[in-house]
This record gives structure tokens, C-alpha cells and sequence, in this order.
């Protein structure tokens, strides 16, 4: 089962009085229960794939269908991971990981989701401590635990690990692997490293000047060894469709 369906997708502006195309009927099927990496250099439309499944912005045409065949408004729940963490400084670690979840009647369930994405995130000990006291490989769990907390069907990450240095990074995509094998929802994760696509993704789907141009299916079992051929094999195809290298 298709865990969202995008047709025709495509986002248009007007600046300075031209058409400028951010994305250009793009179709494309992610599966339900995958983990699909949007791959693609700086300003190809990655980010505004993401922020239209998020529903973040209005597409200017085509469709965004979810698996059970309803739209974002009254489908299925959608939760954002963002490349800033986007915490709020006046609250906890444990009331920043709750605060999607506010419904009174809802607080002993809410009070077990923290708990156990404190324990799963390895943030027990940082509970009651303040953004500006975190790291910010930490900050990045509060914000996933944060998503987490919300229960969504379907996790988007926009770059959630951009601005964090070579080994927290490498920790967290292991981290966010574990998680994904464990609890199987859908994720979109979008990058512009392709080591890190070929490492976290079940499917690439590559993308330059706001449309598709390749899908790449990646058959390797986690946890994956970036030095192996198998792995080096999949980087050189992602770096041949940018290129343009014909086949």
C-alpha cells in the first residue's frame, strides 16, 4: 500500500514578474512503512517536496494522496523534524517532548510517551534541563522525541542533522535507523549528502531543478558499511544522475 501518492505535483512562483518552477510535475509512490531519502544539491526542490506533504504551503497544482485515499486535512497524521530544532527555551526537555500532546484527558498517555522516548532517545538524565543547556545533537532528540511524542504516521525530516558535526551525525542516523527498524512508519527524510541517502534510505529518489530525475531502490541491509562496494556502488549512480552522466 502506497503510504502517500504525489502526481502531477508541482509549485510555482512569480518573482520579480517571471514564473520560476520550485517543483515541476513530479509523481512519485512512497511506500507505506518505508524509508524514502529525497536526495539533491541545494535548490532543487527537496525542502518544498517536504513542505507540501507537510502541508507547510498550497501546491499550485496536482495531487498528494495518502494511503487510505484521504487528503493531509482529515488523513493521516504528519509530524515535521526540522534542521533547527525549534524548541521552546522557556520549557523543559520532558515539556518540549510533551507539548504535542496537550489534551487534558490525554496527560497519563502523554506522561508514557515521554517517558519511554526519554529511555529510547538516551535523555532521562536531561529531563528537567532547558534548551540552551543541551548540545545540539541532544536538542535534535528533543525534537524528534517531540515528533515522536505526537504519534504521526508519517515522520518528515527536513535535514535534521545539517549543522551537526561528523560524529553526532553518524550517532544519530545509527539512531534514527534503530528506530525506524523498531517502530516501521513511514519517513521522509530529505539531504543533500549522498553518503548519508544511501546509508538511511530504502528508496532515493533523487531530484534536480525542481523535478525527479532518477528512483533508486537501495537493497542493502542495515546497519550499512559506507566502505563496502555494494554501498559505493549505489553513491556512484545517485552522483551519475546529477551529473547528468547519460547510461
Amino acid at each position: 500500500m502506497a503510504g502517500v501518492e504525489i502526481t502531477n505535483l508541482t509549485k510555482q512562483y512569480l518573482v520579480a514578474g517571471e514564473e520560476f518552477y520550485a517543483l515541476k510535475d513530479v509523481s512519485t509512490v512512497i511506500p507505506d512503512g518505508s524509508f524514502t531519502v529525497i536526495v539533491g544539491r541545494s535548490g532543487c526542490g527537496k525542502t518544498t517536496l517536504l513542505r507540501l506533504l507537510g502541508n507547510l504551503e498550497e501546491k499550485s497544482a496536482g495531487r498528494i494522496r495518502l494511503g487510505d485515499g484521504g487528503s493531509k486535512a482529515g488523513g493521516r497524521r504528519i509530524g515535521m523534524v526540522f534542521q533547527e530544532h525549534r524548541l521552546m527555551p522557556w520549557l523543559s526537555v520532558k515539556e518540549n517532548m510533551a507539548f504535542s500532546c496537550t489534551r487534558q484527558e490525554q496527560r497519563d498517555r502523554t506522561e508514557r510517551l515521554v517517558a519511554k522516548y526519554l529511555r529510547v532517545l538516551g535523555l532521562e538524565k536531561f529531563q528537567d534541563a532547558y534548551p540552551a543547556q543541551l548540545s545540539g545533537g541532544m536538542a535534535q532528540r528533543v525534537a524528534l522525541g517531540r515528533t515522536l511524542c505526537y504519534d504521526p504516521d508519517i515522520i518528515l525530516m527536513d535535514e535534521p542533522f545539517g549543522a551537526l558535526d561528523y560524529f553526532t551525525r553518524q550517532r544519530l542516523q545509527r539512531e534514527i535507523v534503530d528506530l525506524f527498524l523498531a517502530q516501521k512508519k513511514t519517513i521522509v527524510f530529505v539531504t543533500h549528502d549522498v553518503t548519508e541517502a544511501v546509508y538511511l534510505g530504502q528508496k532515493i529518489i533523487v531530484m534536480d531543478a525542481g523535478e525527479v530525475v532518477r528512483e533508486l531502490p537501495v537493497d542493502l541491509p542495515y546497519l550499512r558499511d559506507p566502505a563496502s562496494p555494494e554501498f559505493l556502488a549505489v553513491q556512484r549512480e545517485i552522483l551519475s544522475s546529477l551529473r547528468g552522466d547519460q547510461t
